[in-house]
């Protein structure tokens, strides 16, 4: 699974800055891009040698960045083609109110001095591609959420909101801003789909609460296809959401990722014991985003894995 997802070839080669290049969605989009020919730069908090720009080793140049309030070097920004822009503390884990304000600050934070790098830079990027996350609908049941749908009021859906308005400072710099609201990622490597093998390989899957909620997910070689596909085409602009068009209930969920080990997928997780084990962190597992990708689709992005069987046939099927 370690092959970079095949994207298409740029018209004309690109210097691109990702942050979070070394993280899970970073580290395959670095390598795809450097696979097609790109020169990939990173923003990092620890050190790194450079690399030769072959996919094994995508990023050329390293510039330091020790955290979100600290700011970014305007070195980084100055003359790129495009940005994009990934860092975040993971949303994963028992939110106490440290974990909550490192998710919070880590994403408006991090965006604003981002921003604030872009404005003083004598040569800005065409385009800023900005991580958000469905986060930002809410829990909406049954209801189809599109780009123009309205945010949710719960704390991932105010965070989404306070770190897609730093985003869009960067349209009065003439950058053309794109707010990607990114589902439940599919890859064996990280994501929701790696905290979910385990148990569903020993036979303990099933439903988290009660499997009503809708899960828009997509897996990771489209989410690098669409975030590649929003850097090179410069009628995409504003809110895109990052999942594939069929997101599926929850107990659907386990039945396909069930099918695809050959596991049974029949214990379920009850709503107070998810609660227990993970505390406020839980609804998000429980929640339901009916979130449909209508800007991808309307720009004319085509998805390799718009059902959720085939894509986990090919991420772990056997």
């Amino acid at each position: 699974m370690d092959t970079p997802a095949t994207v298409s070839a740029p018209p004309a080669p690109k210097t691109v800055l990702v942050t979070g290049a070394t993280g899970f969605i970073g580290g395959h989009l670095t390598k795809a891009l450097a696979a097609r020919g790109d020169t990939v730069w990173g923003l990092t908090r620890s050190g790194h040698e450079p690399g030769d720009g072959s996919p094994e080793h995508p990023v050329r140049r390293w510039f330091s960045w020790v955290s979100p309030d600290a700011p970014v070097p305007p070195a980084a920004v100055d003359g790129v083609d495009a940005v994009v822009h990934l860092a975040g503390e993971p949303v994963n884990g028992r939110w106490t109110d440290a974990k909550k304000k490192a998710i919070r600050e880590s994403r408006v934070d991090g965006t604003r001095q981002l921003v604030n790098a872009l404005a003083v830079a004598a040569s800005r990027p065409a385009v800023l591609v900005s991580g958000s996350a469905i986060g930002y609908y809410g829990d909406r049941d049954d209801e189809i959420l599109t780009e123009s749908s309205a945010a949710g009021g719960d704390f991932l859906a105010d965070v989404c909101q306070a770190w897609e308005a730093e985003a869009l400072r960067a349209e009065p710099l003439d950058v053309r801003v794109v707010r990607l609201r990114t589902g439940l990622v599919m890859h064996p490597d990280g994501g929701a789909l790696e905290k979910l093998l385990t148990p569903f390989k020993l036979g303990a899957g099933g439903r988290m609460g009660s499997g009503d909620q809708w899960w828009a997910w997509i897996h990771l070689d489209d989410l690098v296809r669409l975030i590649v596909f929003a850097i090179d085409h410069p009628d995409l602009a504003g809110a895109v959401n990052g999942t594939a068009p069929a997101p599926v209930r929850n107990a659907d969920f386990a039945k396909a990722l069930g099918h695809a080990l050959h596991r049974p997928a029949i214990l379920p997780a009850p709503a107070f014991a998810l609660k227990l084990g993970l505390g406020e962190f839980a609804t998000e597992l429980t929640s339901s985003r009916r979130v449909v990708p209508r800007a991808a689709e309307a720009a004319g992005f085509a998805f390799r894995f718009p059902e959720l069987a085939p894509a986990l046939t090919d991420l772990v099927g056997r």
